[in-house]
């Protein structure tokens, strides 16, 4: 079989084996990283390799939630997890657009988490704990062990296995699975699942760990998936992916709360953001006319698990179903609850996208810069202080704003893309190819950036600086494409809005899920 063919059976089966479930141990003494002694079946630059080109397929398919607020909530949480690992590898977490209770790693640094996860969560260390899990498999070099220990397996076996576990994630668990896992080897499968659960143990233990040292609750992981498997009584066929894709059995349970026997009890509060991005998967997972009519009901029965969350929740709602007048009194309403002396990031940005909403650009843009001062490094803000002078008309301004904040964070895609917008308005269609073609190569998406650029390339309107200046960058990015437009080694600046973590820290890493 062509090494070519073996990559790509390769990627469909690591691909299917993403999601793992998830516990960890408070153990005092940090436990060695065995994940370093048996890569030979998986190099990081394939690791790396394997995970953009599964970003890029979910990219492409709608599933990846395009939200900088969520992704950057995501990322403070995720990192968080890291520092404390000390693993020193960086990692990117991104949400997605499900509303099954899952999270999943990806080679190469991705971690993906549901908002389905986030929705179900009851305290922000239950999350937490799945993500210390999630990054325990990525520390531990699973996919890398799991490929060396099956080695004796043929591609094609492995393939057929992974195509049985795609299937049983997408929730098709009919006939496909069945035909799948009967073509392969009955021994093989066994092999694997076995190795599998003992990456999960391994996993639970320095997960939680990880949890605990990071300062959230240890607790929260057990009791997380207690919850869920009382729910499994209840759901039986219909369980919770989770539950399904990596069953949690009682005995994990218990091992887990048997390391919590030694250990100080550990009340730890939920942040604002917590609160406030829960409700932001909630209403984004569905439809806004719905969540708006279940946040009135709830709020009107009193039935919230936190009053502040539950009116950013309904103005949130209220936004997306194009009502800005009731936008913002809810939104009010949620600042009142919150309190008048004091005020929060998330609030701030959903004011600012009220005001535009509304028609009112010149409050938007005054607004803006008020809460950039307050909080400057709540990059949410700077995207709809462009937006803000785009709508108002004010190109020049907005493009300055957009290439000085490039200059900030070279690795966010978002703010080329903001800077195309501009040209696009403004009829500068070269200039609007060349941004554009930069925010496709933060996505590692070089192709498309390549085109962009060969379009740039063709307009007459360029002077010789400029045209000179475009055929140099699309034979820079030539180089690091092969004829099928995948990366050969190339830049890895960045994954999205809050890519500029990996540029900072290095590049990222990451495994199974969970």
């Amino acid at each position: 079989m062509k090494t070519s063919l073996k990559r790509r059976l390769g990627v469909a089966m690591l691909c299917g084996l993403l999601a793992v479930p998830v516990h960890a141990d408070v153990s005092s003494t940090r436990l060695p990283d065995l994940g370093d002694v048996s890569q030979e079946g998986l190099s990081p630059a394939q690791e790396r390799e394997i995970g953009e080109s599964a970003m890029k397929q979910l990219r492409r398919s709608g599933e990846m939630l395009d939200d900088p607020e969520l992704q950057a909530y995501l990322n403070r949480i995720g990192n968080r997890l890291v520092d404390a690992s000390g693993s020193g590898i960086s990692f990117t977490f991104f949400p997605v657009n499900n509303r099954e209770v899952n999270a999943f790693s990806i080679p190469g640094g991705y971690i993906g988490i549901n908002t389905g996860l986030l929705v179900t969560a009851q305290h922000e260390s239950e999350l937490a704990s799945v993500l210390g899990h999630e990054i325990a498999h990525v520390t531990q070099h699973h996919i890398a062990r799991l490929i060396d220990g099956t080695r004796f397996t043929p591609w094609m076996v492995l393939a057929a296995i992974g195509v049985a576990l795609l299937a049983s994630r997408s929730g098709n668990t009919g006939n496909a699975v069945s035909a799948a896992i009967t073509g392969s080897q009955a021994l093989a499968m066994q092999k694997q699942l076995d190795f599998t659960y003992a990456f999960e143990q391994e996993a639970d233990r320095i997960g939680m760990e990880t949890l605990t040292a990071a300062g959230f609750d240890p607790s929260a992981m057990p009791a997380f998936f207690e919850r869920l498997q009382k729910a499994n009584r209840i759901y039986e066929v219909n369980a919770p992916e989770f539950l399904r894709t990596h069953p949690v059995t009682y005995k994990r349970i218990a091992d887990a709360q048997a390391r919590l026997k030694d250990a100080p009890y550990r009340q730890v509060a939920d942040s604002a953001d917590f609160l406030f991005m829960r409700e932001r998967a909630r209403v984004l997972q569905d439809k806004a006319q719905d969540m708006a009519v279940f946040y009135r009901k709830s709020l009107a029965e009193k039935r919230y698990t936190n009053l502040t969350a539950f009116r950013y929740g309904l103005a949130l709602a209220l936004l997306q179903a194009g009502d800005a007048a009731g936008a913002e009194k809810a939104l009010k309403d949620a600042h009142a609850a919150f309190g008048l002396t004091r005020s929060n990031p998330v609030l701030e940005a959903l004011e600012g996208q009220i005001l535009l909403a509304a028609g009112r650009n010149g409050d938007a843009i005054a607004h803006y810069a008020r809460a950039i001062s307050a909080y400057p490094e709540y990059r949410v803000l700077r995207y709809g202080q462009v937006d803000a002078l785009m709508a108002a008309g004010q190109l020049d301004q907005a493009l300055k704003v957009a290439q000085e904040n490039q200059q900030v964070y070279p690795a966010d895609a978002v703010f080329y893309q903001r800077e195309a917008r501009i040209h696009a308005k403004a009829g500068r269609q070269q200039q609007q190819y060349r941004a554009q073609a930069e925010y496709y190569v933060r996505l590692n998406e070089f192709m498309p950036a390549i085109e962009q650029l060969q379009m740039a390339q063709r307009l007459p309107n360029g002077d010789f600086y400029t045209q000179s200046s475009i055929e140099a960058r699309l034979r820079e990015l030539q180089q690091q494409a092969d004829p099928e437009g995948h990366e050969r080694g190339g830049s890895r600046l960045g994954q999205g809005a809050f890519a500029d973590s990996a540029a900072k820290n290095g590049p990222s890493q990451a495994g199974p899920g969970y």
